[in-house]
């Protein structure tokens, strides 16, 4: 039913309408209840407003622009917080009209004429809104008693690839002589405890002898991977000496495309050999006598696809595999070998994906330590689609569950044919990865919103959960591409994607049972990998307790869109004193980190929970992460 445009008047404060030196303004006291802004108009009697020329000032909050509000980038109308509305051309006494499209009512269209007074709003609380102004409530209880099983301390790993502007101008300079501090003191903040090199795609056609010795030395090489000019000011020696300063382990990508076995067995003993043998010294005659020790070295990368050099079947690659690790482990038997398998999205037993995993567990079964897999969602062919924001929303927050139906399936392919070894599973590459926003941009030009800050958490938290079986996670990629960090010339900024892995990094390692009970909603399909699914909890939640066991953590999710939610905890009879909180938000799930706004999302100190009638409580704002520490 549309509302009354009597009714829509009273947004506008009385009296505040005047002309400015460029053009005019006006107030805006929304009393109704949160409402959802996808798109926004003003109109002068028959002249549309250029949407450039209108901006949207609400306290404490970077500016809307009016053309930045879409149905993917949506503004929230906050509930009695006056904001302004200003535009950059004269009214001229001409009646301005204001048309919004909204989530939860449809489409909202009134006027207003400067020439006449308005009545003083009042406390309206019209029925329409009435679902959307209501706090919700949730209730999570924790039992410090009933154990999990422990996460990895690799499941927040990073990937850096020799792809577009990861490597040169984001993690080093666009030379590739020195590292960016700006790069580098954010990358410290995160703490990653693993990092994969030198990719990806890049992987299967990259030699490494090309990046080592006198940099004016060593050739510029054409990357038939991403068809660009690789310059190899960047290799081994340089990738490894970030790790040692950012105190990271690093897992190396082995060459089985267009590579040898014996060109990789010389990379594990350039990197782990004493400086008393021939790779050694060699390594030792460029700048680093004491040996790299690079523990973990995987082979391959996606060659089950056509894109892959090197692409091939499943039995081929065990049989090159097998090669590549009994030369490599010759060098240095104590490496951890990572083996190429692939995701099954589906429960079919002739699954492509499932019969790949199959013959490279039963054949390599005594020579890998993990079996890789990669998932980005949503799947790229569904690119083209056009879903209603809501839907999108829900279906994003939805999508790690298929994530653990992976992790489900694969660790169920791991006991059925290697059952005699602990063969761990890494989820080597994965990854948001919807359209850009700018059009005519590189592909991997996404931009992070507070959205996908909620689903991050909750893939981090699955991964966490699942410690048993996932015993490695990269994020695709660190710097630039799908990033965790965006850098320009001069700076660079935290994504979105940014803070989950803070938060994350706060847990504990011992992961305990907890239960949820709150509202849930159903989402829907969007693509082959991110299926509908009911009945899915607006709350998400994961506990753990410090070795010691004086120390309970808990990490919140709230998925509601436009809802604050009220959550009971009950964290266990000896863990009411909470000592710290942090909390993830914005002002709505659209918003993003840019270089003009770098803190629309970020943490900060958050609420501890109080008692209230005898119940521990706390308020989550909508769309936001939530942390709290207690102690014994």
């Amino acid at each position: 039913m549309p509302i009354p445009e009597f009714i829509l008047k009273k947004l506008i404060v009385p009296g505040s309408f005047h002309q400015t030196q460029q053009g005019f303004r006006f107030n805006i006291l929304n009393t109704f209840g949160p409402v959802t802004i996808l798109t926004f108009n003003l109109r002068l009697g028959n002249t549309l407003i250029p949407n450039e020329s209108i901006t949207i000032a609400i306290p404490g909050m970077p500016d809307f622009n009016g053309a930045s509000i879409t149905p993917e980038n949506f503004m929230l109308l906050p509930v009695k917080k006056e904001i302004s509305v200003f535009s950059s051309l004269p009214s001229s006494g001409l009646p301005i009209y204001i048309k919004a499209m909204t989530r939860e009512v449809g489409e909202i269209e009134f006027c207003i004429n400067p020439d006449k007074a308005t009545s003083k709003p009042r406390e309206l609380k019209h029925s329409i809104f009435a679902n959307f102004s209501r706090v919700k409530e949730a209730r999570v209880d924790v039992f410090p008693e009933q154990p999990v099983g422990q996460a990895s301390p690799f499941i927040l790993g990073q990937f850096v690839e020799h792809l577009e502007r990861c490597v040169y101008d984001g993690i080093w300079t666009v030379d590739g002589k020195q590292l960016r501090q700006d790069t580098l003191d954010l990358i410290t903040q995160l703490h990653p405890p693993l990092i994969r090199y030198p990719g990806g795609n890049f992987a299967s056609g990259y030699h490494w002898e090309d990046g080592i010795g006198a940099r004016e030395a060593r050739p510029v090489c054409h990357d038939a991977a991403w068809q660009a000019e690789e310059s190899n000011q960047v290799g081994t020696d340089e990738f490894l000496s970030f790790c040692e300063k950012i105190g990271a382990e690093a897992v190396i990508c082995v060459n089985d495309g267009s590579g040898t076995a014996e060109e990789a067995a010389r990379w594990v003993a350039y990197c782990n050999d004493s400086e008393d043998t021939e790779q050694g010294a060699r390594r030792a005659a460029n700048g680093h006598p004491k040996p790299y020790n690079v523990k973990y070295w995987g082979i391959g990368n996606e060659v089950w696809g056509p894109w892959q050099i090197g692409t091939t079947t499943p039995l081929e690659y065990a049989q090159r595999a097998a090669k590549f690790i009994q030369a490599m482990k010759q060098v240095d038997p104590s490496i951890k070998i990572v083996g190429v398998g692939n995701n099954p999205l589906t429960d079919d037993p002739e699954d492509e994906a499932t019969l790949w995993n199959q013959v490279v567990l039963e054949r390599l079964k005594s020579d890998i330590d993990y079996l890789s897999w990669h998932i980005y969602q949503p799947d790229k062919s569904n690119w083209q689609e056009s879903y209603d924001p809501l839907e999108l929303f829900q279906a994003v927050c939805a999508a790690p569950l298929d994530i653990e139906e992976i992790i489900k399936r694969v660790e169920s392919q791991i006991h059925a044919h290697a059952d005699e070894k602990n063969i761990l599973q890494a989820v080597d590459e994965w990854n948001l990865w919807l359209p850009p926003r700018e059009k005519n941009v590189s592909m991997h030009r996404v931009t992070y919103t507070m959205r996908d800050a909620l689903y991050a958490t909750s893939v981090l938290m699955i991964f966490l959960k699942y410690g048993r079986t996932v015993g490695m996670a990269n994020l695709a990629q660190l710097v630039n591409v799908l990033p965790l960090i965006e850098t320009s010339s001069t700076s660079a900024i935290p994504t979105a994607m940014f803070f989950p892995f803070i938060l994350a990094g706060q847990m504990q390692r011992n992961i305990i049972h907890s239960s949820v009970e709150s509202e849930t909603f159903n989402s829907k399909a969007i693509s082959i990998n991110i299926q509908a699914h009911e009945n899915i909890p607006y709350l998400d939640a994961l506990a753990s307790l410090s070795d010691d066991r004086q120390i309970m953590t808990l990490l919140l999710v709230n998925r509601y869109p436009a809802n604050r939610l009220t959550v009971e905890i009950n964290p266990g009879s000896a863990y009411h004193r909470a000592k710290n909180a942090l909390k993830l938000s914005a002002k709505s799930p659209g918003a993003f980190n840019s270089f003009e706004h770098p803190d629309s999302i970020k943490i900060s100190d958050g609420a501890l929970p109080k008692l209230d009638k005898g119940k521990l409580v706390v308020t989550l704002a909508p769309a936001s992460v939530y942390f709290v520490e207690f102690e014994k």
